[in-house]
């Protein structure tokens, strides 16, 4: 490399040569992966409310849909961000 930085062919051919000696020795077979054995768990519905249908809010309540539960969950939002600025007593 000369001094605005650029590469010589000289060196440009040495480093060509020296990637395509390394490159053959790389094993380019694909690996081949175990299957993987999946085990199914019962759930309880009651524990997952995305199972029967359910959508609660962040305060616990069941919303009756995803707009419902985003409406409800921004007031409750609101309502935590009040009350932190409040209790750090600064104005929005």
């Amino acid at each position: 490399m000369d001094e605005n930085g650029e590469l010589h062919a000289e060196a440009a051919q040495a480093i060509s040569n020296a990637s395509s000696a390394t490159d053959e020795g790389i094993d380019m077979k694909p690996a081949q992966a175990e299957p993987t054995k999946t085990e199914t768990t019962p759930v309880d519905p009651a524990s997952n409310p995305f199972m029967n249908g359910e959508i609660r809010t962040l305060d616990g309540d069941i919303a009756g849909d995803e707009f419902a539960a985003d409406a409800i969950n921004y007031q409750v939002l609101l309502g935590k961000i009040d009350a932190l600025l409040e209790r750090l007593k600064l104005d929005a």
